[in-house]
């Protein structure tokens, strides 16, 4: 909230304004600020280096029957800096006092072509037109059409066979035949890591290597989101799962992408690829990505697919993929955490 200078508005102006209201006949009153008060004075012209207050009267009325009127603040460059400052504080006094309801529109300038019936339909255009868009409006209007195209393409493709809710981008072929490595026996696969990423508005490759679960967060991207398919072996079994990774430092766009997309990214993957995924796990930090971590969850996911196996309604779940929840984030070792969701 600016500060106000505490200049009251002088009784003679307040009667000449009244009256002007009250009678309609005057079409422009011009205020300036004399010895610390508003003084009013009639003019058509505006100086070139001593700023104005100046009313002018619309044909319109208000709901109340009284005329509305244009409040203009005029500040010319070459005033002196006092000045400016004077007639910036005092202005929401000023129309305060004399009642803002009956001012309908005001303009501020500093040049006299701004005060001109032109320079005013000028004004009326700008505030009719669209607002500038921020950097950050201009990327979601940026993410809202990719995603228009993204669903108006998929669509239109033969070589997707399921739909996820969100932005559907397809698997390039690359990407498919990575992911059939993960369906191979072990001694017979070449990888147990797959790392997708967007481009072209296609999921493609961005690594796929064999990695052991202590190498896994120097595998991952740590500076823009992932997609990873990972087959966790903790010695006894194996098991597959999916990593969706977003670190804060990610652009905005991306991380609107990426969210979005990543359902129809594992529906496509155990379409396209025949792959079964067991759990989902998401995170900022790739610091959480520990073997420790993995172990815990994933014999949760077993206890719980036991306990659940006698009932109808566990049956169900199973039987649909086991997920309720939706994604969780992923928390260090002997940190309270959320329930979790599984796939089994």
């Amino acid at each position: 909230m600016s500060t106000q200078s505490g200049i009251q508005v002088s009784e003679e102006l307040s009667k000449v304004f009244t009256d002007a209201v009250s009678s309609g006949n005057v079409r422009i009153l011009r205020v300036s600020i004399v010895n610390g008060m508003k003084k009013k004075h009639v003019s058509q012209y505006l100086e070139d280096t001593i700023p104005a207050y100046v009313f002018v009267r619309l044909d319109e009325k208000s709901t109340t029957g009284e005329y509305n009127w244009l409040f203009l603040c005029y500040v010319p460059d070459k005033a002196k800096i006092r000045d400016k400052m004077l007639y910036a504080s005092t202005r929401a006094t000023l129309t305060k006092e004399l009642g803002d309801y009956r001012f309908a529109d005001q303009v501020y300038g500093t040049d006299k072509s701004e005060f001109t019936w032109d320079g005013y339909r000028k004004h009326l255009a700008h505030k009719s037109a669209d607002a500038p868009l921020t950097r950050r409006e201009q990327e979601l209007a940026e993410i809202k059409a990719a995603e228009a195209k993204a669903v108006s393409d998929y669509q239109g493709t033969t070589t997707r066979k399921s739909y996820a809710p969100g932005v559907a981008f397809p698997l390039t072929e690359k990407a498919i035949e990575s992911l059939l490595e993960l369906k191979k026996e072990k001694q017979e696969r070449t990888c147990n890591f797959v790392s997708l990423h967007l481009d072209s508005e296609k999921v493609d490759v961005d690594n796929l290597s064999h990695v052991p679960i202590k190498e896994l967060q120097k595998a991952i991207s740590a500076n823009s989101p992932r997609f990873t398919f990972y087959i966790f072996d903790d010695g006894s079994k194996e098991s597959l799962v999916f990593i969706y990774t977003c670190p804060s430092t990610s652009k905005i766009r991306e991380r609107m992408l990426y969210s979005s997309s990543k359902l129809s990214v594992i529906s496509a993957a155990e379409t396209d690829a025949s792959i079964q995924v067991v759990k989902k796990f998401e995170t900022s930090d790739l610091e959480d990505l520990t073997e420790d971590y993995f172990s815990e969850e994933l014999n949760a996911v077993s206890s719980s697919t036991s306990n659940s196996s006698g009932s109808v309604v566990g049956d169900r779940i199973n039987m649909l993929g086991g997920t309720k929840q939706g994604f969780k984030r992923p928390v260090a070792p002997g940190r309270r955490r959320p329930g979790t969701t599984s796939t089994a």
